[in-house]
């Protein structure tokens, strides 16, 4: 199997499995929702989204790096600057849309970022799951590298 699909198969797995674990964790108690929807569409649509911008930023750190399999090599302190300005930039832009559309609210429970309308938690979904995905992908796809998969 091709290194960058088998890659992309993995980070997107586990991203799937920690974006849903967390939607599903912080829906019911920061969200509100209308009440003609119900959660589960939106809660998969959601982390759908959030699958896609952790491969989109699999590709662009392989892109800057000239390398796709960038992932199970040493990491510089440009990875981690690159995931957490991307997160901040997608929670942000994400949040505010959602909001001003009307797509959904948050509850009472809901911590703000600072100044702002934005909650904390969406912000620090993304700075703790784009690494934490690309990590466990790294301890899997070392896995698979000394099986000869």
């Amino acid at each position: 199997m091709k290194k960058w699909l088998r890659n992309f198969i993995v980070i997107a797995f586990i991203s799937a499995i920690l974006q849903y674990a967390w939607e599903y964790w912080q829906c019911g108690i920061f969200y509100t929702m209308n009440t003609k929807a119900p959660h589960s569409p939106l809660m998969w649509s959601a982390t759908f989204g959030d699958v896609n911008m952790t491969v989109i930023l699999y590709f662009l750190l392989s892109f800057i790096n000239k390398d796709l399999n960038w992932i199970v090599k040493k990491w510089e302190s440009k990875e981690y600057v690159i995931m957490s300005l991307y997160a901040l930039f997608l929670s942000f832009y994400f949040e505010v849309h959602a909001l001003h559309t009307d797509r959904w609210g948050y509850s009472d429970a809901m911590p703000m970022f600072l100044n702002t309308n934005i909650g904390l938690i969406p912000v620090i979904q993304l700075l703790i799951l784009f690494p934490v995905t690309f990590l466990m992908s790294k301890m899997i796809l070392k896995k698979f590298k000394n099986a000869d998969i």
